[in-house]
């Protein structure tokens, strides 16, 4: 049994560790995840009562008391606190030390090295990286965290300036509970209005605790904005005397309520009734259901509240300090500089005309949908409950010079041909590749980039290559150090039987489901026949890998899973580079209108036939639209004698492959929508470019396309009336297509190279070497 499995196979102990027992309450999601997974969990905090103690007894956690008080002061007593620490935390002996905030973290740096458990911070927010001598303490001190979880990209991005590499410095957010904060339906909203007097009025809400200043950062202000936002409300409430604003939230400690009075002696709000301001209440949400816009006004921030306003489907004027842009959709909310109530005021002012219009409340489906997809806090705990298991079990260290990886791939490659952009990203931290696949070129040369394999097309001459492309493939598997084989394939399956054969450790990277090209009837009856056996066999390989990469968030998983408590992570092959976005939503115009498909030709399992039928009933439904169909191979000439058939010819462009980038982007900013008919896919690449040109899109309900499109804009395969009636639909309606168009750039942000490099990188520190058991910190 490998270090790996052993850690999957036994119960380990977690040692949560915080400096409060009030607060930190987003914590709990993750204990629950971890007790699960039948961990242990125990908690060490401060003495004394505080939600934090029930919340966790409540789950059956034992709580220790701290014999720390987490106050760094340069004194006798710290040094005994810290050392009595020491001792609680190697009594627990505990198999991962996991901690949240600053002082927590300082302390556990220092006591938790009497142990041998690995040791996971969680950054909740980035305030204490902006002192310049908190952010040189981290510099040396983070080194000591086996993983440091930053809470935001903003975080991740400060961490790695300060030396902490990518695969040490995943990104997962905090979250919120998306089950528990929903928007409120008509009834509850009218309710919730009732009980706060609204009426009819322009209601802005504010949640957040009250933080004194801080002595290193922002001197003489409190870091959540209180004081910008109550500036500029006294401005746009002068002009419009039928607003209301609430403040939710009392003081963090005595210092933040004695800061919070001086914020009510200072802005007169005991003569203000436009203004109400609540202490800290158990449940926000009915305040969030009589709200029409939030504001989160920081100086410093993580994703602050915007999280839980968008989840009721309240947008959000935010400013643009630390991670709070990360947190709101671009189109449906407000970003502001912060410290600036002049742009407050300008943004309050342009939410209170649209409330007035009555087109506020439109906005409420992007904003939730953002939250639904990025934010959900049980989401981010299993990730974070991976992580806390993966760090029991420290990836092995790389040499320095880098590891040589051997991907094995279906891919056809030549000898200028090493290293598409879906294999390139094995290079970016310091790795060699070598790409092990069939080529066509008989004067391709081995190598440390490419390995060829014999070529062969089709079944018939995968069974005359076999003789030798097995020693091959053999031979490759031998000679590697990391092993990565791409499925499904015949060649990742013969490499698969060989590392049994041979006791070799190997990766899989997920990339597409066999047994949806083959039961969908592109490769005619006998496809359908052994659907069943390919699926099977690509099942087989992924259950013996050591870590699994799917290229999607559920579908492939749910179909090939791997082995319980082995390493996997849900990533794109798809990275949109630096340019590749548009920069906003496209507006509506009249037709004609233009239908653009992208897709290999080489068997028919895009559905470009699909597509061609379809626009045969909407030309005979006399919609002015034509087609661009780009895309080459064998069965190219079907496709062309189909439209002449059907007696649209005239009104289809078949431009052939396109391997020119600009040339692509034309056409896609020359179309009104994109079709992807597919009869099977993984996680299609065509479609997110398309939708990165902020065009809307419609695609079949196959492989991972359910994960891109709304379900609206998803048709049965095969269905060219579903198809036709779709695409109709999205034409014709300027509110529907302008929504898809900004739903589904937002969408393709995620895809940026930049965001997914990051989780790459975490994928690179989980593959094994073939051989090697060795681990190291």
């Amino acid at each position: 049994m490998t270090t790996k499995e052993a850690t999957s196979a036994r119960r380990l102990r977690v040692v949560l560790v915080l400096k409060t027992n009030r607060g930190c309450l987003w914590t709990t999601p993750h204990v629950d995840a971890l007790l699960a997974r039948g961990h242990d969990v125990v908690a060490v905090l401060p003495p004394g009562d505080g939600r934090l103690r029930h919340e966790l007894a409540g789950r059956g956690v034992s709580v220790v008391d701290s014999p720390f008080d987490f106050r760094f002061r340069p004194s006798v007593h710290t040094l005994a606190g810290l050392l009595k620490l020491r001792d609680v935390l190697r009594a627990l002996e505990p198999d991962v030390l996991h901690y949240h905030l600053l002082a927590s973290a300082l302390a556990v740096r220092l006591t938790g090295l009497a142990t041998r458990a690995a040791r996971v911070h969680m950054v909740p927010g980035p305030l204490y990286l902006e002192s310049r001598l908190i952010r040189l303490l981290e510099r040396i001190t983070a080194r000591l965290d086996t993983v440091t979880i930053c809470g935001s990209r903003f975080t991740a991005r400060r961490y790695r300036e300060l030396g902490r590499p990518p695969a040490r410095t995943p990104v997962v957010p905090y979250g919120v509970d998306t089950r528990l904060f929903r928007p409120p339906s008509p009834a509850e909203r009218v309710e919730a209005r009732a009980r706060a007097s609204a009426g009819a009025a322009f209601v802005v809400i504010m949640v957040a605790l009250v933080y004194a200043p801080k002595r290193f950062v922002y001197k003489g202000r409190g870091i959540k904005g209180h004081d910008v936002l109550l500036e500029a409300w006294q401005r746009f409430n002068a002009e419009h005397p039928d607003s209301r604003l609430v403040l939710v939230g009392g003081g963090f400690d005595e210092a933040g309520t004695e800061y919070r009075r001086e914020l009510v002696a200072r802005f007169r709000l005991a003569e203000d009734t436009s203004v109400t301001w609540l202490d800290s209440v158990d449940d926000v949400r009915p305040y969030y259901a009589a709200a029409d816009l939030s504001v989160s006004p920081s100086l410093s921030d993580n994703h602050g509240a915007a999280l839980e306003a968008g989840a009721m489907g309240v947008p959000s004027v935010v400013s643009d300090a630390g991670a709070l842009p990360e947190a709101v959709d671009r189109d449906a909310c407000w970003i502001v500089p912060k410290d600036d109530p002049h742009a407050l005021v300008v943004a309050l002012n342009e939410a209170y005309a649209e409330h007035r219009a009555g087109r506020l409340t439109e906005r409420s489906d992007a904003v939730r949908d953002r939250i639904v997809r990025f934010f959900d806090s049980a989401r981010a705990a299993a990730v974070v409950a991976d992580v806390v298991e993966n760090a029991a079990d420290v990836p092995i260290a790389r040499a320095p010079d880098g590891r040589l990886i051997s991907l094995f791939t279906e891919t056809r490659l030549s000898s200028e041909t090493t290293a598409p952009d879906g294999f390139a990203r094995y290079l970016d931290q310091g790795d060699r590749l070598c790409v092990v696949a069939r080529t066509g070129d008989p004067d391709a040369g081995g190598g440390e980039e490419l390995r060829p394999l014999p070529d062969y097309r089709g079944p018939a001459g995968l069974l005359r290559a076999l003789p030798r492309l097995v020693p091959a493939i053999a031979d490759a598997v031998t000679r590697a150090e990391v092993i990565v084989l791409q499925q499904p394939g015949a060649i990742g399956f013969l490499a698969a039987a060989v590392c049994k054969v041979l006791r070799r450790k190997y990766s899989v990277e997920v990339i597409g489901d066999a047994f949806d090209v083959l039961a969908s009837g592109t490769f005619g009856p006998a496809g359908r026949v052994v659907a069943n056996v390919a699926a099977r066999l690509t099942g087989w390989v992924v259950g013996g890998a050591s870590a699994v990469l799917y290229v999607t968030n559920f579908v492939l998983q749910r179909r090939y899973p791997a082995t319980p408590g082995r390493f996997t992570i849900a990533l794109s092959n798809v990275r949109m580079a630096e340019g590749t976005l548009l920069d906003k939503p496209r507006k509506w115009l009249p037709g004609p209108f233009c239908v653009i498909a992208v897709g290999t030709h080489e068997q028919l399992y895009k559905g470009h036939d699909v597509l061609l039928r379809a626009l045969y009933r909407l030309v005979e439904a006399r919609l002015d639209v034509h087609a661009v169909v780009v895309g080459g191979g064998r069965r190219h000439g079907e496709l062309v004698a189909l439209a002449e058939a059907l007696g649209i010819a005239d009104r289809v462009s078949f431009i052939g492959q396109v391997r020119d980038r600009r040339l692509m982007t034309v056409l896609l900013d020359s179309a009104d929508l994109f079709a992807m008919p597919s009869r099977a896919e993984g996680l299609p690449r065509a479609l997110i470019e398309a939708m990165a040109r902020a065009l809307p899109a419609v695609g079949t309900c196959v492989g991972g396309i359910p994960e891109l499109l709304e379900p609206g804009c998803l048709v049965e395969a095969d269905d060219d009336e579903a198809l036709a009636r779709v695409i109709d639909r999205l034409l014709t309606d300027p509110r529907e297509w302008e929504q898809q168009s900004r739903r589904n750039l937002e969408l393709a942000r995620t895809y940026e190279k930049a965001l997914l490099d990051e989780r790459f990188s975490t994928w690179l520190s989980h593959i094994p070497a073939a051989l090697s058991d060795r681990r190291t910190t």
